[in-house]
């Protein structure tokens, strides 16, 4: 399983959301951030607001969700986002208490 952290324009996380929904991944949490991008010149205590969207999904996935994401979160332009995947060794979903990947 992966963790992924999308960071998208505010924009266009409706489309992202409906894109990674129509792989197959059930949940989902939006976050609203603030944040700087690296190339970006210090501006200091001025940030660019972005939607954070985090699943977590099966590992036969990642590749056709990532390209969704690509394909429908690119504008061209500078500040478009991020994905950051990270590996997730367990889940457990607490009502039910499955883990693994039958939690998600």
């Amino acid at each position: 399983m992966k963790k992924l952290e999308v960071i998208v324009r505010p924009e266009l996380k409706d489309k992202t959301v409906a894109a990674i929904k129509k792989i197959g991944v059930g949940g989902i949490t939006m976050c609203q951030v603030q944040g700087q991008g690296a190339a970006d010149p210090p501006l200091v205590g001025q940030y660019f607001s972005k939607d954070m969207i985090i699943c977590v999904v099966d590992d036969p996935k990642l590749d056709d969700i990532l390209n969704s994401i690509a394909d429908v979160a690119c504008t061209g332009e500078k500040g478009d986002g991020k994905v950051f995947v990270t590996p997730v060794e367990d889940a457990l979903d607490i009502c039910t208490k499955k883990r693994g990947t039958t939690s998600i």
